[in-house]
């Protein structure tokens, strides 16, 4: 019986960013072990009640579907412990037990990845700068990791391809899954520069609690992540935070201070993140490392031609909505052919001054967590600022956040008493801190706030 099988199986019965798989995976000499163990095993372990009971089940008829799927479709597999899978992901607390993929995959293990993230309500500054950095990242021969999300993960993919450099788009829906709809075109280019990647199964739809999860793949593949155009409230920041509980590398790009998408990027160059202006701040700090895999004299020609090109970004189907304060009454975004042709340095532009923006019509909220603009945190607000920010939260949220005690920190395990698994556990506690609900702590901890 293949061993894929058995993987894709484990990783039903575990869900998505579990981190009792490493339990499994330590205690236990291989997968088939796993799979042929009994109730009473598994409770030896120490996992949850909840978990040994859901791996007694031994059915294996979706499993074989997905694999069934996967060969018809010629979407690739990585299991947890397949020669391929990235070292790197296997070093998380809670890794992904497997991992489809269409396109071609690189070396990860002996390539240098670079993430590059921010907010899908951009600004024209925000934009230029990450087509910039990324152009000149992906022509020394790194691959560019992100999220395929419309904004500055779009605009990052894009500018890689431009370069004639390599991709990872990390998708937080199933492969067959196009999300966003407006870069159908997108992804079928990143697959033949590259690859998309998830690990969802085939036809999970994208939803909210899924991108959390998401990002600390992004983070994860990567030694160095890089925050575009960020407020505080940006789901970017999870990626970020990710990325620093990970271990690894956080740059940033300034901006002014008092620009609305700067505030988060300007608090991690506070807290210590590199401020980045050009792709070359980046790689030369991997130069040692990875000198047979870059190329610096390629990123310095490529300095000339990596300005925004906003004919490229059209080829390629990326949707760009521009976050102008002078659109503010269109709903805040400018359309491309207003940035088109601007030949201006994006980190030399003068930003406008501050201007609170407009909330855009039609905003898709499947593949945003309310991640915009977090709310006061309650100890600073009135009663009814608390309340309105508690009415807004959804059920799952909310019976994690009601769970909580009111005088002591605890462990995510303990709040999976409420029935969710773990990774919604996770991804509620995340939503809740980015309201201002809830605080982390050292020894991931939680406490109210």
């Amino acid at each position: 019986m293949s061993n894929a099988l058995k993987w894709i199986w484990l990783s039903e019965k575990c869900g998505q960013g579990s981190s009792e798989v490493l339990t499994l995976v330590e205690k236990f000499a291989s997968i088939d072990e796993i799979y042929d163990a009994d109730y009473d095993k598994y409770s030896e372990l120490g996992i949850s009640e909840h978990l040994a009971e859901t791996l007694c089940d031994k059915a294996l008829d979706n499993a074989q579907k997905i694999i069934n799927y996967c060969q018809s479709a010629n979407v690739g597999l990585l299991t947890y412990d397949g020669y391929d899978y990235p070292a790197s992901l296997r070093s998380l607390k809670n890794p992904p037990v497997v991992l489809y993929y269409a396109g071609t995959l690189p070396n990860f293990n002996r390539s240098l990845c670079i993430s590059i993230v921010g907010t899908r309500k951009m600004s024209e500054y925000g934009m230029r700068a990450a087509y910039k950095i990324s152009y000149e990242v992906a022509s020394a021969g790194a691959i560019v990791v992100s999220g395929m999300a419309l904004g500055i993960d779009g605009i990052a993919s894009c500018a890689a391809i431009a370069a004639k450099g390599k991709t990872i788009a990390v998708l937080g829906c199933g492969i067959d899954v196009v999300y966003p709809k407006e870069h159908e075109k997108l992804e079928s280019i990143i697959k033949q520069n590259g690859a998309v990647i998830t690990e969802y199964p085939p036809s999970t739809e994208p939803r909210g609690s899924n991108f959390p999860m998401r990002n600390r793949i992004i983070s994860g593949l990567s030694q160095g992540t890089v925050v575009v155009d960020a407020d505080k409230g940006s789901g970017a920041l999870i990626t970020a935070k990710n990325a620093i509980l990970q271990g690894k590398d956080i740059y940033a790009v300034p901006a002014n201070i008092d620009a609305d998408n700067s505030s988060g990027t300007n608090m991690l160059i506070r807290d210590g993140a590199q401020a980045v202006m050009c792709g070359n701040d980046i790689i030369r700090n991997y130069m040692f490392i990875y000198r047979d895999r870059l190329d610096v004299q390629k990123m310095i020609s490529a300095e000339a031609h990596s300005e925004f090109d906003g004919n490229v970004v059209k080829s390629m189907g990326v949707a760009v909505r521009v976050y102008t304060p002078t659109a503010q009454k269109q709903g805040g975004f400018e359309s491309l052919h207003k940035a088109e042709g601007r030949k201006r340095s994006p980190l030399v532009r003068k930003e406008s001054k501050r201007t609170e923006p407009a909330k855009a019509n039609n905003e898709d909220k499947t593949d945003q967590i309310k991640h915009h603009e977090a709310p006061p945190s309650p100890q600073k607000s009135s009663g009814d600022d608390s309340a309105k920010v508690l009415e807004k939260l959804t059920e799952k949220q909310r019976r994690v956040f009601d769970e909580m005690p009111l005088d002591r920190a605890v462990t995510v395990d303990y709040l999976t008493k409420t029935g969710f698994t773990l990774g919604e556990v996770i991804s509620a506690l995340t939503v809740l801190e980015i309201k201002g609900l809830v605080s982390s702590l050292p020894g991931a901890l939680y406490i109210r706030r």
